[in-house]
This record gives C-alpha cells, sequence and structure tokens, in this order.
C-alpha cells in the first residue's frame, strides 16, 4: 500500500522511537528534525518574507495595507499597473519555446539500441505524468519565490510493480538547509516540506504509514503543539490548531543526509511518524533525495530570491506616480476668502463636484471665490513615468525576444532570440540542469522500481515502433530457454537534452526561401535540378531531423518498374497522338496556301534559357546560403570572444605582473654579477 509516494514497508520498525545510537538503522530523533525545521524558519526570515511579497506582486497585490489608509485617509484612489506579472508570464512562456526534451546516448557500443529505448521510457513516463503542464508550474515558482521543483513519488502500479510518478513542491510550503548556497541544493544536508492537515487525515494518514496506537493518541493529543512549524504563508494565514472548531495537525516529510546515505522521517509537533533510507537512487547506486529542486538567483546573504526584487521599485514608482496623477487631474483646488461661505468642508464637497454650485455672501464674486490655477510639472511626471516602464519593458523577454516582430523571417527571429536571451541567461541554464536532473532521476526510479513486463506507447517519435515492450520474457530460439526482452536495468546510458529550434519559425523560413527562389527559377530547371534546390533549401534549413529524414525518404523513393514502364507506354500514345494531329493541321495548311489563302500567323520563338543557367542559379543559392552560415559562425565567434575576454584579460594581467617580476629579478641579478665581478676585478 502507498502513503504520500512512500513504497509500502519502507517504514523501519524503529520508527519514532527517537534513539540516537551506533545503530545504522536508527535515524534522525523527534527533537533533531524540529531544530533542522526551526533553524530553517529563524535563519530564513528575510528570504520567507520576500517569497510573500514576491507572490504578492506577481497576482497585483502590490498596495501594503498601511499605504491603503493613507490613500483612503487623501480620498486617492490606488492604481496598479501590473506589469510584473506579465514580465513573469513572459519569462515562463519563452521558457517553453525552448523545446527541450530528453535523449539517452550509450556509453558503450552494445548499449546503442537501449539508448532508444531509455529514450522512449523516459518520454513515457514525463507524458503520463502530465510534465507539459507541471513543468511550466515548476518555472513559474523559480521566477516569484525563487525556489521551484518536484517531489518524485511511488504508487502502487496495475503490473506487481510500483509506478514512478512526481508532483509539483509549493514553495511556500518547502525548507531546506539554511547554510545551502549552491543554485542544485547540493550542498544542502536536509530537505522537506510541511503541510496542514485535518485531525481525521492526519490520524488517516498516520495509520496507512502503520504507525502505533501510542503514536496516534500522541497526534490527537498534540495538534496545539504543531503551530511553531510553519512559515506562515498568505494561503493559510487563516489556519490555526483549530478553525472553527476543526483541529489542524501539522505533518512534517524530511529527508536529510544520514551516516553517507539519504535518509527520511515523517513527523508532527508531538511524534515521529516513520522513518527509512531512501529508496531512490542514482546511476552509481547511490541513494539520493526525493526532492529535486533549483534555485533562480542566490544573494550574498545565501538568500534565494526570483525575478520580482529588479523589478518592485520600477513597479512601485510606476504606481504611486499613476495614482497620484489620476488624484491630481481628477481633483480641484479653490481659493475662497474668510467668511465668504457659511460653512467650508460643504463648499469643498460641493466644489469636487461637475454641477457644483457655490452661495457665498459677498459683492465680489471673483474675489470671493478663485479657482487655483496651479502650474504643475506634468511633463517631468510624465517622463519618470516613461522611464519606469522601459526599465520593466527591458528587462527579461522584449519584443525581440519573444519573436513579436513582423516581417522578419524565422531565421532572423532565431538570431534576435539568441541575442536577448543573454539577460535570462543564468535562469535558463539553471532551469536546464534542473530538467536534466529530473530525467536521470527519474529514470533511474524507473529502471529499479520497473520489474515487471509492460509496454510503452511511443507517440512522439515516428522512427520508433507504437508500443514497445519492457522486461518481455520469450523463448530464445537459439538455445530454447527463456529471456529478457528489452530489461530496463541492463541498460547504461547517458541522458542529455535534446534541444530542437522552434519548429514553426524553422517552417516559416523554409517556406520563404521556397516562395521566394523556386518561382523564380522554377521554369528554368529541370525535374532533377528542381528537386536538388529543395533539397539545399531543406538540409540547410532549422527543421528537425524527422522532417529531414522524411523529405530524403520520400525524395529517395524508388518507383516500380511496371509502373514506370506502363507510364512510359502511355506517354508515347499521347506523343503519337499529338504528332497526328499535328502532321493533320501541316496538311491543312499546305492545302489553304495552294488555294491561294493568307499563311496563318506563326508562333513566336520561345526564349530558352542559356546554357548552364539552371546550375548557375543552383550555385548561387548554395553560395547564399553558405554566407548565412558562415554571418552565423562570425556572430558566434564574436559571442564567445566576448564571453571569453574576461579571463583573456586577466590572463594577461598575470602574464604582465609576471613579466614585470621576471624584470626586476633579472635586474637584480644582473647587478649583483656587475658588483660581484667589480669586487674580482
Amino acid at each position: 500500500m502507498q502513503t504520500n509516494g512512500y513504497p509500502a514497508g519502507g517504514v523501519s520498525a524503529s520508527s519514532g522511537s527517537g534513539v540516537t545510537s551506533g545503530d545504522d538503522t536508527q535515524y534522525w530523533s523527534l527533537t533533531k528534525c524540529r531544530k533542522a525545521y526551526l533553524d530553517y524558519l529563524g535563519n530564513k526570515t528575510a528570504e520567507i518574507e520576500e517569497q510573500k511579497d514576491s507572490r504578492r506582486y506577481y497576482h497585483g497585490a502590490q498596495w501594503t495595507n498601511e499605504q491603503l489608509a493613507v490613500l483612503r485617509k487623501r480620498k486617492q484612489p490606488p492604481s496598479t499597473r501590473n506589469r510584473i506579472g506579465r514580465k513573469i508570464d513572459g519569462i515562463v512562456g519563452l521558457i517553453e519555446r525552448l523545446r527541450q526534451d530528453p535523449k539517452a546516448f550509450p556509453r558503450t557500443p552494445k548499449h546503442e539500441e537501449g539508448a532508444e529505448l531509455a529514450t522512449a521510457v523516459i518520454r513515457y513516463v514525463l507524458d503520463e505524468q502530465q510534465w507539459k503542464s507541471k513543468s511550466p508550474e515548476v518555472a513559474r515558482d523559480g521566477a516569484i519565490d525563487g525556489i521551484g521543483g518536484i517531489e518524485i513519488e511511488l504508487t502502487e502500479g496495475d503490473h506487481g510493480d510500483h509506478e514512478v510518478s512526481f508532483d509539483v513542491v509549493e514553495p511556500d510550503s518547502f525548507f531546506y538547509d539554511p547554510r545551502s548556497y549552491r543554485n542544485d541544493f547540493s550542498d544542502a544536508r536536509y530537505q522537506g516540506t510541511g503541510k496542514w492537515l485535518d485531525m481525521d487525515t492526519a490520524i488517516e494518514f498516520a495509520e496507512q504509514m502503520g504507525a502505533s496506537p501510542e503514536k496516534i493518541q500522541a497526534i490527537k493529543s498534540g495538534g496545539a503543539g504543531d503551530s511553531d512549524l510553519t512559515s506562515n504563508p498568505d494561503r493559510e494565514s487563516k489556519f490555526f490548531s483549530f478553525d472553527g472548531g476543526k483541529q489542524l495537525v501539522r505533518i512534517v516529510d524530511i529527508w536529510y543526509r544520514h551516516k553517507g546515505k539519504w535518509c527520511w522521517t515523517i513527523f508532527t509537533g508531538a511524534t515521529i511518524l516513520g522513518d527509512g533510507e531512501s529508496y531512490l537512487f542514482d546511476e552509481k547506486n547511490k541513494t539520493i533525495c526525493r526532492y529535486v529542486m533549483f534555485s533562480c538567483n542566490i544573494d550574498h546573504d545565501g538568500d534565494r530570491y526570483g525575478f520580482v526584487r529588479n523589478m518592485k521599485s520600477s513597479q512601485d514608482s510606476l504606481n504611486f506616480k499613476t495614482s497620484k496623477l489620476n488624484f491630481i487631474m481628477a481633483s480641484r483646488r479653490m481659493k475662497i476668502r474668510r467668511g465668504a461661505v457659511p460653512d467650508v468642508e460643504t463648499a469643498r464637497a460641493e466644489w469636487a463636484r461637475v454641477d457644483a454650485l457655490l452661495e457665498i455672501d459677498a459683492d465680489d464674486l471673483n474675489a470671493a471665490v478663485q479657482d487655483d490655477d496651479r502650474t504643475f510639472d506634468f511633463a517631468g511626471w510624465q517622463k519618470l513615468m516613461d522611464e519606469d516602464k522601459q526599465e520593466l519593458d527591458g528587462f527579461g523577454p522584449n519584443p525581440a525576444l519573444i519573436g513579436d516582430l513582423s516581417n522578419q523571417s524565422g531565421r532572423a527571429i532565431q538570431l534576435l532570440q539568441q541575442a536577448g536571451m543573454a539577460e535570462l541567461g543564468p535562469y535558463i541554464l539553471g532551469y536546464r540542469g534542473w530538467k536534466l536532473r529530473v530525467y536521470r532521476a527519474l529514470f533511474c526510479a524507473v529502471q529499479r522500481h520497473w520489474t515487471g513486463e509492460r509496454w510503452v506507447r511511443v507517440t512522439d517519435n515516428e522512427g520508433l515502433a507504437n508500443f514497445i515492450q519492457i522486461n518481455g520474457v520469450e523463448i530464445d530460439p537459439m538455445t530454447g530457454y527463456p529471456t529478457t526482452v528489452n530489461a530496463l536495468g541492463s541498460l547504461d546510458v547517458d541522458l542529455i537534452l535534446d534541444e530542437g529550434p522552434d519548429t514553426i519559425n524553422a517552417q516559416q523560413d523554409v517556406y520563404e526561401t521556397m516562395s521566394n527562389v523556386l518561382p523564380t527559377v522554377g521554369a528554368m530547371l529541370t525535374p532533377k535540378q528542381a528537386q536538388a534546390a529543395v533539397g539545399i533549401v531543406i538540409n540547410s534549413s532549422g527543421l528537425d531531423a524527422n522532417s529531414k529524414k522524411a523529405w530524403r525518404d520520400a525524395s529517395q523513393q524508388q518507383v516500380d518498374p511496371m509502373q514506370q514502364q506502363a507510364q512510359q507506354i502511355q506517354l508515347e500514345g499521347e506523343a503519337a497522338k499529338v504528332a497526328e494531329t499535328k502532321s493533320k493541321v501541316m496538311l491543312n495548311t499546305a492545302k489553304a496556301h495552294e488555294a491561294g489563302m493568307p499563311d496563318p500567323q506563326a508562333p513566336q520563338q520561345v526564349e530558352q534559357p542559356e546554357p548552364f543557367a539552371a546550375d548557375k542559379m543552383l550555385a548561387e543559392i548554395a553560395n547564399l546560403l553558405a554566407s548565412a552560415e558562415k554571418s552565423k559562425a562570425t556572430a558566434e565567434k564574436t559571442r564567445m570572444d566576448t564571453a571569453l575576454a574576461p579571463a583573456q584579460a586577466e590572463h594577461q594581467q598575470m602574464m604582465d605582473a609576471a613579466n614585470f617580476r621576471q624584470g626586476i629579478e633579472d635586474r637584480a641579478a644582473d647587478r649583483k654579477l656587475a658588483a660581484r665581478q667589480k669586487v674580482a676585478g
């Protein structure tokens, strides 16, 4: 039976004992587990508060309660132009447009066929677990909270073994070793999550974990002691130990390094429900953590943060100026002589109305009440607002980066995207590394826990069969003994990211090239030459390998000899009919000429293309494509030179310093030698 992604029988017999001894079966005590969680809450208070603030800004809650109170007192309406939310969504959309699929490569030549099997298996797992809907959520969490990731789970399968699944980790429930500072949490001694459950669900969960009656009773009586084991996110601000008579219990799942291995413990504020050794392993058969996480940025204090920190100031400035300008434009000020109106506040309220009517006690109306013709630097404020907008618009995805440019070819858009992604480089690299770690962890889990026979359906690669048998048993025709077919446990492969270009842009680029070139030169090309021209365009494009392979297979398809002979006979018959018709026309023309009728107008001669003109055009196309590739290579070289410039400058400084020191030493040696020679002389 499965419990929260833990395999049946995974709970140790010593669960909840809290005993610390030299025995390898003992795990962290309840006191140590609680201390680890509280250390995180105590050391990461600033990070937790910033995460809360970032989530509010993303969802448009960008005014504090104190600020709203001041605005209400002024009768000034708040104005929110949520550009942060749009930027975060644009970043997530851009990440998903960069197509990155797992692909396995063999470590040894004998595992070459197994690499295709491994690729099909990992893609099946991702598709079955709705990877396309979960990965954008993780990317958004990383961009907002600065932390995102998944937790790997094992569930009961229908093949007599375990199914490998995963779910998105909520950043506001995740905690980790506060001394960790690496982007991939590889230096963290522990990681975990904490969630609130109502009492009935918590007791049912404890029973599924195999908890004793004493532990069940501890849960019932110790629920009030769990209130300190939470970061108090906004969505749980309504939850307390008691919520309208419904008692809540905090369940914490912590994974930690213990005696060279990853172990886990599930506990509440009062007792340990279960513990054990990790059921997940890497390629080297070492235990790993179930949480696969990554960070967007890490500051000088070791706190992790997302993109909101760098956009918050400009967003606040834009909101403040917009609200202030709206208030100024919608309000009026007046000058009034003392005693001109019976009640000042009544006059103020009436003056704010569009159909205001003031009744004053004065002979000279203009002298008693005047509209304040104030001067205000609207142009200066508008310039500051434009600067705030430019700062927000210039961060992250811009029109060039998301491809929102008209009259641009697919190749041009791709080059602009490559240049525009430099600003998001660290985040994209961290996200890409996280996906690779997810692929490897899932495949290693599948290798270990998929022990039964099953069939995998492959839908995204036409080069593979529709269904592939995993861990099947067949009779070897050579030996007559049963043998295993496609055993996952024997595969030895590496997993890398198989990155493909934006297929839509690549297809658009090919279409535009063929539309512009082929109509111009199509009449001058033979069918064979036209096929060669199309081949040059397609092979030089950014289409995926499957599209290129499909075109090559279609162009190289052999024609049936009998069908070709039948077509030839049919063409010869049609040619004979044309010749017969032509001879009849010539005979009728000759008879008409003998009868004295004028000659019919001779047909115009069709200008034939110059010899080798078609070949010349093909050469020009190839030269044009080669020039484009050369420009691409030049741009890549410039990018690499720019990236290596700091290292080269540092190396040059070191060389200059070394040469300077060597020069000093040489001059000192020369002086010593001259002194010795002088003494000797």
